[in-house]
């Protein structure tokens, strides 16, 4: 796999080291210029993502360079590497974005290692292209991994359980929000593999979870491509079946437009789920474009309302009826409802006296690793949990 490339340009030998080793870490390949004239002759025939660029190159200055990039219609992002004062810095950060020019957060001189390599790690992720081959890799190594959101119900705030959503622990560009590279996933073939490595990781988390709190439940993302693997029930089954969990457990969310792609297909293998005990979550509902003939003939347990309506219930009128209509509609074909995006007390209220089932949220809780979940649940019911046992 061929490295995004990083372009150090700054006269100190000794910062051109540094910063090619601490680059090449976070996953750069990187390439020292002492002076302007031949870093602006490598961009021009092989562009950097990346450039580490210092505002006083011997007799030269940096704005040369920006203005240089800008006529190259350049792309790279910017970070303004330099130890002359704030003022001066910001004025060349303004000039380069009025260039046109990608400019990050600027670096002072001298630094601490650990603040560049902070810095890098962060471009990195908004730089460095994910591929396939990255994702495969990342699946084989487990660093994709799940974070749990909690769900409370709204009739008396008791958890009821989370839904996991993944994340990437890459291990130079730090976590990633699923923004950086499930879009990728879900277009290619690893993301069938991931459905069930998500699903094995959260009924093993959910097993340790119910030791102090039964009754718990967890719910994972499923793709349309991973309803088209005709393997797709049995190997859920097989999960569970090996992590010794309970089928009413787990929750299986699907969105609008997964689930109206193919629906003779779809509703097949969701009734051979639901058949199972699996619960079946319609996720994202009122944002796609399904027939409510083939809604009713689908065997969900539960339908989510959409954050979209959620978020803006508070002050749109609008929202506030599709938000009523929808739990209404779900609760007339027998179905739990789950409101998602609850940010505020004031949303909370407003779906209780709506008559909604269960809310999930940032003002309930953010995704967290399982660990922060356990301390969550314990917090949320009053539980100390108990001392590590001693070793030796």
């Amino acid at each position: 796999m061929s490295l995004s490339r990083l372009h150090i340009v700054d006269d100190d030998p000794t910062i051109r080291e540094i910063a090619r080793r601490v680059a090449e870490a976070a996953g750069f390949e990187a390439l020292g210029f002492d002076a302007p004239a031949p870093f602006l002759a490598a961009a021009a025939s092989d562009p950097p993502e990346l450039v580490l660029l210092d505002l006083a190159i011997g007799e030269q200055d940096g704005i040369c360079v920006l203005e240089a990039l800008a006529k190259l219609n350049s792309r790279c992002a910017i970070i303004v590497l330099s130890g002359l004062e704030d003022r001066l810095v910001g004025s060349a950060v303004r000039i380069g974005r009025s260039l046109g020019l990608q400019m990050l957060e600027p670096l002072a001189k001298p630094f601490q290692l650990h603040d560049l390599r902070a810095r890098l790690t962060a471009a990195a992720a908004m730089v460095l292209p994910i591929r396939e081959s990255d994702v495969q890799d990342a699946l084989a190594s487990h660093q994709l991994v799940p974070r749990y959101q909690p769900k409370v119900r709204l009739s008396d705030g008791a958890p009821v359980g989370c839904e996991a959503l993944v994340r990437w622990q890459h291990p130079s560009r730090g976590l990633l929000a699923p923004s950086h590279f499930l879009p990728l996933v879900e277009a290619g073939p690893s993301i069938t593999p991931l459905t069930y490595q998500m699903i094995e990781r959260a009924m093993t988390d959910l097993a340790s979870w119910r030791q102090r709190h039964p009754g718990l439940s967890v719910a994972v993302n499923v793709s349309a491509r991973s309803l088209d693997d005709p393997e797709f029930a049995d190997r859920v089954w097989d999960i569970l079946a090996r992590t010794g969990a309970d089928p009413s457990s787990l929750t299986l969310e699907i969105t609008e437009t997964a689930a109206m792609a193919d629906t003779a297909a779809v509703a097949a293998m969701l009734t051979r789920l639901r058949i199972r005990k699996v619960n079946l979550s319609l996720d994202d509902f009122g944002t796609g474009f399904s027939s409510l003939v083939e809604l009713h003939r689908m065997p969900f347990s539960e339908l989510k309302v959409d954050r979209a309506f959620v978020g803006t219930m508070e002050t749109d009128r609008d929202a506030r009826v599709i938000v009523k209509a929808i739990i209404g509609l779900a609760h007339t074909l027998g179905l739990t409802t789950v409101a998602e995006g609850v940010e505020t007390e004031g949303a909370m209220d407003m779906l209780r006296e709506m008559g909604c089932d269960v809310a999930q949220g940032y003002g309930i809780g953010r995704p967290m690793t399982a660990e922060a979940f356990q301390e969550w649940l314990d917090a949320r019911a009053g539980i100390v949990a108990p001392p590590l046992a001693r070793v030796g």
